[in-house]
C-alpha cells in the first residue's frame, strides 16, 4: 500500500487565546448585545454594543438541513458524484478543481428515526458555514487571516450558535497544495484569531463566552480546508506542463463537525498491526465502489457463472483485507446482498497479515461469505477459469520489496490474474508502476488475447499522484488453448 510522501497534508494545534497580547495585534471585537452574551467576564465586558440590528451581523440559527463540505481524492470525483446520487443528496455546488462538494444530505420520512449517512469516496465531511472563501493566488497569512476573519464577522451569530452550545473545541487545517508554502500549524492561530474576535470561543482563562481548546478532549471541532485548485495529476504526469500551472485564484472552506453532524465518512477501522500495510480507507472503498459498478453491469464473468450463483471477487494479494472488507462494506450498502452477491477470497502467504485479516472479517461474515487461503501470488491456489472479478493493489516497490523485485514479478502476477479469470471477467489494478503495468506487464497478455485494458484512472492515493486505477478484461472469446498457452 501506499506509504506517506513529503507535501500536502493537515493538521491541528492550540489557539493562544490570551486577547491582551498587544504583540498579536488580534482584531477588535465585533459587537455583541451583553443580553446574547453567555459570560461577563473582564474581556467580555470590553465587548461593544452594536449600535443597530444590521450591526449583529447574520442568523443564530443554522438551516434545519445543513450544507456539508465533501473533500474527495482528487481523479475519482466521478465516484464521489454517483454516491451521492445513490445517496438522493443534492449538489449544492461542485467545485471541481478544489475537489470538493458541498451538498444537503436526504431529509428522514417523515416520523422516521434519523440516522447518520456514511459516505465512503470522501476523505473529510464537515458542515459549512458561510460559504466558500476566496483567496488571491499564492495567499500568505495574513491574507488568509483576513479573509477568514471576514467571513466570520459576517457570519458571527451563526459561528456563536454553532460553538457555543460546547465546552471543548479544537481546530484543524487541511491542505491541498502543489507547492507548500506554510504548515498547517501557523494557520489555527491567525483563523482561530478570527473566531475569538466574534466570541464563538473561550477568550480567556475563565472565560465563558464559548468553548475552551482542548486537542484530544474536544466536542466540537472547527475544520479549515485550504486549495491552490491546481491539478496535481497533470503536474506529477506532466513535468513540462507544471511550469504553467498556478497563479490562479484559491480557496478557503471553514466549517464544523461534531457527534451530531448528519454525515460521515466510512472508517473501516482495519487493524494491520506491526505490518507496514498503509492501504487507505476512503481510497479501498473508492475502488470498491468501482469493482461494485463492474459486479452489476451485465455480462461480467461471459455468462460462465451458473444462474443464480454467486460471482467470486479474489484480492490476490489481499494482507490484512482492507480491500475486501471494503467491498463488503460497498456491497451491504449499497444493497446488493439480495442479488446474486459475491464470494470474496483473500489469497496472501504472509501468515500474520492473513491472521490479522480474520481479526478484521469479526465474527460475522455477513451474506458474503469470506475464504482465506494462505498461497502463493505467482502461482494461485485457484481453478482456471474460477473468477469473476479480481481487486488487486500489488507492491509498489517503496515499503514492500524493492522496484527491482516488482519489475520482475508483476508479469507473472498479471498472468495468474488472466489464468484465475473466467472468459469475459474483470480485474481492477491500483499501481503507481505505470511503466511497468504498462510497458512490460500488458502488452504479451493483451497480444495473446488474455487481457484487455478497459479504463486508466489517475488519481491522487494520499499524495501518490502517479496512482493509477486501471480496469482490464479477459475477452469473453478467449479459448481454452489461449488460456493454456
Amino acid at each position: 500500500g501506499p506509504g506517506a510522501p513529503a507535501g500536502g497534508g493537515g493538521g491541528v494545534g492550540a489557539f493562544d487565546a490570551r486577547l491582551r497580547k498587544p504583540e498579536r495585534g488580534l482584531p477588535p471585537h465585533e459587537p455583541e448585545a451583553s443580553c446574547e452574551r453567555p459570560c461577563r467576564c473582564e474581556v467580555c465586558r470590553e465587548v461593544p454594543e452594536p449600535s443597530s440590528e444590521a450591526e449583529s451581523r447574520g442568523s443564530a440559527c443554522a438551516a434545519s438541513t445543513p450544507t456539508l463540505v465533501g473533500i474527495y481524492p482528487r481523479g475519482l470525483n466521478f465516484l464521489a458524484l454517483a454516491e451521492l446520487a445513490r445517496a438522493e443528496a443534492t449538489v449544492v455546488e461542485h467545485l471541481d478543481a478544489f475537489c470538493a462538494v458541498l451538498f444537503r444530505p436526504p431529509l428522514p420520512a417523515p416520523d422516521a428515526v434519523a440516522q447518520v449517512l456514511e459516505l465512503s469516496t470522501f476523505e473529510q465531511i464537515f458542515e459549512a458555514v458561510g460559504g466558500a472563501v476566496p483567496l488571491p493566488p499564492e495567499p500568505s497569512l495574513a491574507d488568509i487571516g483576513a479573509a477568514a476573519e471576514s467571513q466570520i464577522r459576517e457570519h458571527a451569530r451563526l459561528w456563536r450558535g454553532q460553538l457555543r452550545p460546547f465546552r471543548k473545541w479544537r481546530l484543524s487545517v487541511h491542505r491541498d497544495h502543489l507547492v507548500q508554502r506554510y504548515k498547517s500549524p501557523v494557520v489555527v492561530p491567525v483563523l482561530g484569531d478570527g473566531l475569538a474576535a466574534v466570541g464563538a470561543i473561550s477568550l480567556a482563562e475563565g472565560c465563558q463566552a464559548g468553548p475552551e481548546v482542548d486537542l484530544t478532549g474536544f466536542e466540537v471541532e472547527v475544520v479549515a480546508y485550504l486549495s491552490d485548485g491546481i491539478d496535481k495529476l497533470l503536474a506529477a504526469n506532466d513535468t513540462k506542463a507544471r511550469a504553467s500551472l498556478g497563479g490562479g485564484p484559491e480557496l478557503l472552506l471553514m466549517g464544523v463537525r461534531s457527534a451530531s453532524l448528519p454525515c460521515r465518512p466510512v472508517a473501516l477501522e482495519v487493524q494491520k498491526g506491526a505490518l507496514r500495510s498503509r492501504a487507505d480507507d476512503t481510497v479501498a472503498l473508492c475502488v470498491a465502489q468501482r469493482a461494485a459498478d463492474l459486479l452489476v453491469a451485465p455480462g461480467l464473468g461471459g455468462g460462465s457463472s451458473a444462474a443464480g450463483a454467486r460471482c467470486v471477487v479474489l484480492d490476490p494479494m489481499c494482507g490484512v483485507g482492507t480491500y475486501l472488507l471494503a467491498l463488503r462494506w460497498v456491497l451491504a450498502q449499497r444493497g446488493l446482498d439480495g442479488q446474486r452477491g459475491a464470494e470474496l477470497i483473500g489469497v496472501d502467504l504472509d501468515s500474520e497479515a492473513l491472521s490479522h485479516m480474520r481479526t478484521n472479517l469479526g465474527p460475522e461474515g455477513g451474506s458474503h461469505p469470506f475464504t482465506i487461503i494462505h498461497g502463493s501470488s505467482v502461482a494461485l491456489p485457484l481453478r482456471s477459469d474460477s473468477v469473476d472479478l479480481i481487486v488487486a493493489d500489488p507492491p509498489w516497490g517503496q515499503r514492500h520489496s524493492s522496484h527491482t523485485y516488482v519489475k520482475q514479478h508483476f508479469p507473472r502476477w498479471a498472468r495468474e490474474w488472466a489464468r484465475v479469470l473466467r472468459p469475459g471477467g474483470a480485474a481492477v489494478v491500483v499501481t503507481i508502476c505505470k511503466k511497468v503495468f504498462e510497458d512490460r506487464v500488458l502488452p504479451p497478455l493483451q497480444k495473446a488475447g488474455l487481457l484487455e485494458l478497459e479504463e486508466a484512472v489517475v488519481f491522487d492515493n494520499k499524495g501518490w499522484t502517479v496512482c493509477r486505477m486501471y480496469v482490464v478484461r479477459k475477452p469473453a472469446s478467449a479459448s481454452a488453448a489461449q488460456r493454456s498457452a
